[in-house]
């Protein structure tokens, strides 16, 4: 095996752990399944794939390495991401107890605000860049041109891509969103909890 191809495996492992961990991309898509129907959560989907390849692509051209260099940039956006987080928790946890209307079907939103919501969820978590940053510089073989680099980008978001397709197509389903209607306060309680969690842990982080 050459040396791209190991590293294009490699970058597709660490692409996929990334992705699959538990954290504010794979609650907003979720939620999104279950609630707004498999249109819309797919349009979050693509606004949090496309969150992944910019961070991926800033890690290539050398913005985690400003962050580095300008640690005052990265606390600045960190902090407005993590506010962020937190206001959407907050929303959920607020309206847990609305009722939900079974007569006007799933919650709909406009294409802009479905794929907007996904991407500004992906581009609230500036650590994306850092983690994009070191899994490039560590699977990258030394002599990688830009080519090679894009290929490496593009499996980032090949591996993005496909696992939140597979996540909206399994939880869009009639049966996932009778049970939102059913479990409506438990649901948005519990994805209410973890985005609060997620922004407080990054709001107070080193």
């Amino acid at each position: 095996m050459t040396d791209i191809a190991a590293a294009l495996w490699t970058v597709a492992i660490i692409a996929a752990i990334g992705n699959m961990s538990p954290g504010p991309d794979f609650v907003a898509v979720t939620y999104a399944s279950v609630v707004r129907g498999r249109a819309s959560a797919a349009l979050v989907a693509l606004g949090v794939v496309f969150g992944n390849g910019l961070w991926a692509g800033a890690a290539l051209f050398g913005v985690a390495a400003l962050f580095t260099l300008f640690p005052t940039m990265f606390v600045l956006i960190k902090t407005a991401g993590a506010l962020y987080l937190c206001y959407l928790g907050y929303k959920l946890l607020r309206y847990a107890r609305v009722p939900y209307d079974v007569a006007g079907g799933a919650t709909q939103s406009s294409p802009w605000s479905a794929f907007r919501s996904g991407l500004a969820t992906t581009l609230s978590n500036p650590k994306a860049a850092i983690y994009y940053a070191s899994a490039l510089s560590t699977a990258a073989p030394a002599s990688a041109t830009w080519f090679e680099l894009s290929l490496m980008l593009t499996v980032v978001i090949a591996v993005s891509g496909a696992w939140f397709a597979t996540v909206v197509l399994v939880l869009s389903t009639q049966r996932a969103a009778n049970a939102f209607r059913r479990f409506k306060v438990y649901f948005e309680s519990l994805f209410g909890a973890l985005l609060l969690g997620f922004g407080l842990k990054q709001l107070f982080a080193k």
